[in-house]
């Protein structure tokens, strides 16, 4: 049985600019390219563990400037440093929230992705009454 994935449409002007920033900065890797002829606005997935993004340039694809939350598996103090050293644009530091510990980048066309470690439930919450 296959699993289910989502993969969010992020706005971008210019695919392979953004792909190199998501490579980079994010630890994405490319995993496809489309384009319906020549000239067209191209459209790049890529993939970050079960993370899955496409880049697009096509205008009915969405918007700028959205949001996309991600629970990662990986450290998140430890990707928030490397995200830093590659140069990316940290927007919201580090952060302990009540349901993850988070920190937050934003690409180069106002796109934002946030980075969290899920907290443990608290002994009461997983506990039937």
């Amino acid at each position: 049985m296959t699993s289910e994935i989502c993969m969010p449409y992020i706005r971008v002007k210019d695919a392979y600019a953004s792909l190199e920033f998501y490579e980079r900065c994010l630890g994405f890797r490319k995993v496809s390219e489309h384009r319906f002829a020549p000239g067209l606005p191209l459209c790049i997935g890529i993939e970050r563990g079960e993370l899955r993004f496409l880049l697009t340039e096509h205008t009915g694809d969405g918007a700028f400037g959205i949001c996309v939350y991600c629970y990662i598996n990986d450290d998140v103090d430890e990707l928030c440093r490397r995200c830093r050293e590659a140069g990316a644009r940290i927007t919201q530091e580090l952060e302990d929230m009540p349901w993850a510990r988070d920190f937050a980048v934003r690409d180069l066309d106002g796109n934002v992705t946030r980075f969290g470690n899920r907290r443990k439930q608290r002994d009461e919450d997983t506990t039937a009454t």
